[in-house]
């Protein structure tokens, strides 16, 4: 078969839009392949949720087909072009239709005042950049309302250990003299480990030369924010989350 280029598909049709065969078929591939970052129904999780027929890649068909087939530059999202097939990925996309059946959450909180406890009170900007501004250890939320779903933000306030973002193990070096280095992991092999610390310092060690080297499935952002903020300031720090999409705000 041969494989065109996503941009070719530019200005195409789904050839399997609202044909419930090719839907049912694409249930199992999403499973397989989207699941694990938009939930097993499609509502979010480390990826976006898919149910509110909104994207930040554009609301058309080929839109969909091109980010599935091209992946998402800056993203956890990989392409699929050579592993589906330009077939499988339109059924994909018609899947994704046939579930874009809700209306967006009604966010309650109030987005300025989330924007204050991100930057004082919760000290979000110490690990966290948005656009120029904050560190650099924990993920960077500049993107976070087109790239999270409200539920997986939501968790990552009150249980951040509940599912780990990629490549955010902690990990603790123990030197000879007994000094303890810790940090959020940016490589880790057999041989070295490499961390950035809560001071944007960038480590490098090989075991070789350590007392040890341990990696944690666990995040060094504090679990205790569900006690720290009322519920209302949680609503309020999720405005403000939602509202980070690139560019300035209003």
């Amino acid at each position: 078969m041969l494989l065109l280029p996503a941009a070719a598909f530019a200005q195409a049709k789904n050839p399997f839009a609202a044909d419930a065969k090719a839907i049912e078929a694409a249930r199992g591939s999403f499973r397989i392949y989207c699941s694990p970052c938009h939930g097993i129904q499609a509502e979010g999780g480390r990826g976006p949720d898919l149910t509110m027929g909104r994207y930040s890649v554009g609301d058309e068909d080929a839109a969909l087909f091109r980010v599935i087939s091209e992946g998402a530059q800056g993203t956890e999202m990989p392409d699929f072009d050579l592993r589906l097939g330009s077939d499988q990925i339109w059924r994909l996309v018609a899947y994704i239709r046939s579930v874009a059946t809700r209306s967006p959450p009604k966010l309650e909180g109030d987005r300025r005042e989330g924007e204050k406890l991100f930057w004082a009170k919760g000290a979000c900007g110490q690990c966290h950049r948005v656009d120029a501004r904050g560190g650099r250890m924990g993920p960077d939320l500049t993107l976070a309302g087109r790239q999270r779903s409200l539920a997986y933000l939501r968790q990552s306030i009150v249980d951040p250990n509940a599912e780990l973002t990629a490549g955010s193990n902690t990990v603790i070096v123990t030197l000879r003299d007994g000094r303890k280095i810790s940090g959020v992991q940016r490589g880790f092999d057999g041989f070295s480990a490499q961390l950035l610390d809560v001071s944007d310092n960038f480590h490098s060690y090989f075991r070789s030369d350590v007392a040890s080297i341990e990696r944690q499935f666990r995040s060094l952002m504090p679990d205790n924010y569900g006690k720290l903020f009322a519920h209302r300031q949680v609503d309020d720090l999720l405005a403000y989350l939602v509202s980070l999409r690139g560019g300035s705000q209003p």
